[in-house]
């Protein structure tokens, strides 16, 4: 058995490497030229250097192959490029899944994402039916992942055995980009002080969302979406956890929303015209925030048996590995986290 990745070399595409090869399965990794491939560091897997625009190279590493796991996406808010994200997660996923279906690939597993369900509310629970609840954000992320799910639906119909699995808020290590969510947890050591809005997400171990995805190419139903999640957590009780893990206290500036939202509109204009350098929050992602990406992930417990690793352990092992790897500056905080246990990869 054969699997090739698609964003093998990202945060949860390195976890999805990982659990294929602890099962038997051959792993081959699409790779940009150039791209940090340190989650693939010691790993047997088969690189090969490519793009999902290229319906050629695509092509090239799916022979052989007996299933696609297609990862590749632009993950962030904002993107100097403007179309970039539109054109890699909603073409390059057309392009991705037309060779899986040209090549016969047995079964496909298209990564979406709590975005395409979420925001339904502070106090109520996304499921895999609800409507998506960003159409007039403008966020080319939300938009773009919206449209990739549609396309992926109708390949679904078109006779391609694929199944779709939308991850909630990852954590862990080997956040390399590092993702928004390892971002905030930066944010929260790296400065003096941590603005905070009031916002409920869903968490989940990454490890846990690669054995979903293993989990939806075995028992998974064709056309079917699975939240990949585990627990609603308020920002403040996961910045909380976070300090209490460290042992170390850091001052939080609570944010109104109305604030928030001036502030995020300063932080847009200062990295399109100043930095830019990725703004730590936009309009869209106070929006975003204030609606909630709260899930409920029983589909995927249920049908698939996707395990729920405790949050405090995935929490802990994503802030050592930010320590090791020069992520995280406060020398109190680094020092306290190498007093503990090496994250699991």
């Amino acid at each position: 058995m054969r699997a090739l990745v698609t964003g093998a070399a990202g945060f949860i595409g390195g976890h999805v490497v990982r659990a294929l090869i602890a099962d038997g399965v051959e792993a081959r990794a699409l790779i940009l030229p150039g791209e940090d491939t340190r989650n693939l560091d010691g790993l047997p897997v088969e690189r090969i250097e490519g793009n999902v625009l290229d319906r050629g190279s695509v092509d090239r590493a799916l022979k052989g192959c007996d299933w696609l796991f297609h990862l590749a996406a632009l993950y962030r808010l904002w993107e100097p490029k403007r179309g970039l994200i539109r054109q890699v997660n909603v073409e390059g996923t057309r392009n991705v899944l037309a060779a899986g279906l040209g090549a016969g690939t047995s079964k496909v597993v298209y990564t979406s994402s709590i975005i395409v369900f979420g925001g339904q509310g502070p106090d109520r629970d996304a499921v895999e039916s609800s409507p998506f609840a960003f159409p007039r954000t403008g966020d080319a992320y939300s938009l773009s992942k919206r449209e990739a799910h549609r396309v992926a639906t109708e390949f679904a119909e078109r006779g391609l055995d694929l199944v779709i699995v939308a991850p909630c808020g990852p954590i862990g290590p080997g956040d390399v980009g590092p993702t928004p969510t390892g971002r905030f947890l930066l944010s929260l050591f790296n400065y003096p002080v941590c603005p905070m809005i009031a916002t409920i997400n869903n968490v989940v171990d990454v490890r846990d969302v690669a054995q979903g995805h293993l989990l939806a190419a075995k028992k998974g139903r064709r056309g079917e979406s699975y939240l990949l999640g585990h627990e609603n957590l308020c920002q403040f009780d996961l910045a909380r956890m976070a300090m209490e893990i460290t042992g170390v206290k850091k001052p939080i500036l609570p944010l109104p929303l109305s604030v928030a939202w001036l502030g995020s509109h300063f932080l847009l204009w200062a990295a399109e015209y100043l930095t830019r350098q990725p703004p730590l929050i936009t309009p869209a992602g106070v929006e975003i925030a204030a609606k909630g990406l709260r899930a409920d992930c029983r589909k995927a417990t249920t049908e698939l048996s996707l395990p729920q690793t405790p949050i405090r352990a995935a929490l802990r092992d994503a802030l050592v590995w930010f320590a090791r790897h020069g992520y995280l500056r406060d020398p109190r905080v680094v020092k306290n986290l190498s007093r503990g246990s090496s994250p699991q990869a």
